[in-house]
């Protein structure tokens, strides 16, 4: 195991750091974190610190969004049926529960649907398409969210059988767009604004912001009396930190302000989703959407039906709420099970192929649940350190497959796959996450040259080494004291592009080493004057070095328990020290 103190930009040097720390008068260890985190200048440091929604850009730098607002304002002028049309995510659920929410205001008739992932699949649906035709009568406006920027045909099906379409969606667009009305999204060409990592229910807050803006333009709302958007940042907070979008810049902004209002459990679907999972006190962080609030809204639409996730989102009662929550539990107990299956029959597969020295795992088995391979592909991602896709056979096409995949380090997953798009039917996503799916016939084909892709990436053989990234060595002469270790909640929220900060101790030994429920570590720790209880999750085997000298890698976690708040140890990684 390796442990490689997280560097500086380019721009920044120690001299920055050292800068930093005299002029606003913080420790060095701030500055160091900050340093790491591209922030160099008093002023970046208040933006970053105490980031303001008056300091996101113009809605209308997103190309398209005036179009889009039109299209909106001339539904709403001419009386059109609106559909929303979403995706089984929590991002696409998120996104659509904002702007049914949002454009129910408007006084439209305003339909949504979220396709079934097991009989619809992702985006938009020919089939499903007309039976929404059926629904509405005369002309109609279609949105999409979080999807729609690759489908081609089914755009122009959308348009011959009377929709009006408007896209909005973040995922990367190929190199020509579907022959929409508007297209919204940042990634796609000439468009002008600046954060290229906006979520689904990103985008569609900011055409929110847009429509709002001209809505008091036209007089439909006074400006005191029109809706307040940040209610909605709970949900663009659900979606950007359980997409896994950057957490800098203009998302940093939208989430912190985000967990505010998740935190508050003013949102009746929230408040019934924390308090069945027992995070009834406390502030809501971004790993509590990552690990639990957002796989249990990814249950329902990983077992097949996302609409019992989204009617909780959207559910203006408390006794509504309660009810649904428990639906989410349930499925989300019986996702846990099936995942449990698959990954041991995936992880059988991968030990074979890692025997090979293969820099990318691809597994396949007829009959895995496509609702929880993505997942699965995660775990792998974890357990081998390599990219990694799982594939299982497509119900809606004989003779095809299907699957998804994530990434590790600097692979760029999506620009892998894009080099064999000649093998595949279909295929969308990010750098770091992929859907694909292809004939079945092409699957040895498709594995070899994935590979190659992948290796094609390795600049070295570090690449692929598996490494612990820290930000910070604790050593005997570093003070670790209560102003340092509340600093690092002003850090928050933490994930993509703004990690988690992570010490290092070398040469310590652990006290009250035990295990809980036979696979977590428990041990304590002691740092200067206090002594810190701590925990390892699935560390078993570190039982074996813990009597001995160790280095370790941990994070400090703010909780609250019965009311009272402590601060305790979470170990990344333990090694015995050489």
């Amino acid at each position: 195991m390796k442990f490689r103190l997280r560097p500086y930009p380019q721009t920044i040097s120690e001299e920055c750091c050292r800068k930093l720390a005299d002029t606003v008068g913080i420790p060095l260890v701030a500055a160091h974190l900050l340093c790491q985190r591209g922030v160099r200048t008093p002023e970046q440091l208040e933006v970053f610190l105490a980031p303001k929604l008056n300091h996101i850009p113009s809605p209308l730098l997103l190309k398209d969004t005036g179009k889009g607002v039109d299209l909106v304002v001339q539904a709403m002028e001419e009386g059109w049926p609106v559909v929303v049309y979403g995706d089984y995510d929590v991002d696409g659920i998120c996104a659509t529960s904002l702007l049914v929410e949002f454009l129910s205001l408007l006084h439209l008739d305003v339909h949504w649907h979220i396709p079934n992932r097991l009989t619809e699949g992702y985006g938009l649906n020919s089939a499903t398409l007309q039976q929404l035709r059926n629904q509405v009568d005369g002309p109609a406006l279609l949105i999409t969210v979080d999807n729609g920027i690759s489908a081609f045909q089914e755009v122009e099906e959308a348009r011959a059988a009377g929709f009006h379409v408007l896209i909005t969606d973040h995922h990367e667009p190929l190199q020509d767009l579907p022959k929409a009305d508007a297209v919204i999204n940042p990634k796609q060409q000439d468009c002008a604004f600046p954060c290229k990592d906006l979520s689904g229910a990103g985008v569609a807050f900011f055409l929110i912001i847009a429509l709002r803006s001209k809505l008091i333009e036209k007089g439909f709302w006074q400006r005191d009396t029109a809706p307040n958007l940040k209610n909605y940042l709970d949900l663009v907070a659900l979606g950007t930190v359980a997409d896994v979008m950057s957490l800098s810049g203009v998302n940093r902004v939208l989430v912190r302000a985000g967990v505010e209002v998740l935190t508050a459990r003013k949102r009746p679907g929230v408040w019934a989703l924390c308090e069945q999972i027992g995070l009834r006190e406390g502030d809501i962080t971004a790993e509590d959407i990552s690990f639990r609030l957002a796989p249990r809204i990814n249950a329902a639409g990983r077992m097949g039906s996302p609409v019992v996730a989204a009617e909780l989102l959207m559910s203006s009662g408390v006794k509504d709420a309660i009810g649904l929550a428990r639906q989410l539990e349930q499925q989300n107990k019986k996702r846990r099970s099936i995942e449990t299956e698959i990954l041991d029959d995936a992880i059988v597969q991968c030990e074979e192929q890692v025997e090979n020295n293969v820099p990318a795992l691809v597994v396949y088995k007829k009959g895995w649940h496509p609702g929880v391979i993505g997942i699965v592909a995660s775990r792998l991602c974890d357990r081998y350190f390599l990219p990694a896709i799982a594939l299982t056979d497509d119900s809606m096409k004989k003779g095809h497959i299907k699957g998804s995949g994530r990434t590790v380090g600097k692979i760029n997953i999506f620009n892998a796959l894009t080099a064999c798009e000649h093998h595949l039917d279909r295929f969308g996503g990010h750098p770091k996450a992929i859907g694909l799916s292809m004939k079945q016939d092409n699957l040895s084909d498709f594995k070899n040259e994935f590979r190659e892709r992948v290796s094609d990436q390795f600049v070295d053989s570090e690449q692929i080494c598996r490494e612990v990234m820290v930000d910070y060595h604790i050593g005997n002469d570093v003070d670790v004291h209560h102003e340092m270790i509340s600093f690092l909640r002003q850090l928050e929220p933490f994930g993509e592009d703004n990690p988690e900060p992570v010490f290092l101790i070398k040469n310590r030994k652990l006290s009250n080493v035990s295990l809980i429920k036979d696979e977590h570590l428990k041990f304590s720790l002691r740092l200067n004057d206090t002594t810190y209880r701590g925990i390892g999750f699935y560390m078993k085997e570190s039982l074996r070095v813990a009597d001995r000298n160790i280095d370790m890698a941990f994070t400090f976690k703010h909780s609250v328990f019965r009311g009272e708040k402590r601060v305790e140890l979470m170990a990344v990684a333990i090694d015995e020290t050489c």
